[in-house]
């Protein structure tokens, strides 16, 4: 009888061993969903806030689930109205490889370097075309420099302008996300 007991007794131990792991085992994996929901909601959180998105608050008693709803087709129809999406990443403008001139100096450009170089050339060592060539050579090189000032000061005009209106479309972007938001019941801030 002892013996019967025994095994029942080791048993019953090891059935409550093996419940206890699953217990064990099912708050486990309820602790490592609620981490990682937690830790995706502070990202998330935390990625508003660096962007300087707006704070929402359900005036109504709205659940998470209604919030994620209506926070997701307020997005959608604000990018939508506003053409502008703050979930892609921000467009660099593409950098234009500087172009050789295109035709070279101009012909008067070339004819005053020319001119100058051989006048000062003839004043100094007597060789009237050496100092032509020179001159020449030298506007040339003054004329391109001036060719790529011009386009750096070009590229980044327009590079203000669309960063200009990449802000202008954020703005309006977020408008109609906060009225949206504010047409479902929440606060908007």
């Amino acid at each position: 009888m002892n013996k019967i007991r025994t095994v029942r007794i080791e048993s019953l131990s090891r059935r409550r061993a093996m419940l206890d792991k699953r217990v064990k085992r099912k708050y486990l994996v309820r602790a490592a969903c609620l981490a990682l929901s937690v830790a995706l909601t502070t990202l998330t959180l935390a990625a508003h806030a660096q962007a300087g998105g707006p704070v929402v608050y359900p005036a109504k008693g709205q659940t998470p689930m209604q919030q994620d709803r209506d926070r997701y087709e307020c997005h959608d129809w604000a990018r939508s109205q506003s053409g502008f999406d703050p979930t892609q990443a921000q467009q660099q403008p593409a950098a234009v490889a500087s172009q050789p001139a295109s035709g070279g100096a101009s012909l008067s450009t070339m004819a005053r370097g020319a001119a100058g170089g051989a006048a000062v050339a003839e004043l100094t060592n007597h060789d009237a075309g050496r100092g032509a060539a020179t001159g020449l050579v030298g506007a040339t090189l003054m004329s391109r420099v001036k060719e790529q000032k011009a386009m750096q000061a070009k590229q980044q005009q327009q590079a203000s302008q669309q960063q200009a209106a990449r802000g202008q479309a954020r703005s309006m972007y977020d408008r109609g996300f906060a009225a949206c938001l504010e047409a479902r019941g929440y606060v908007v801030r």
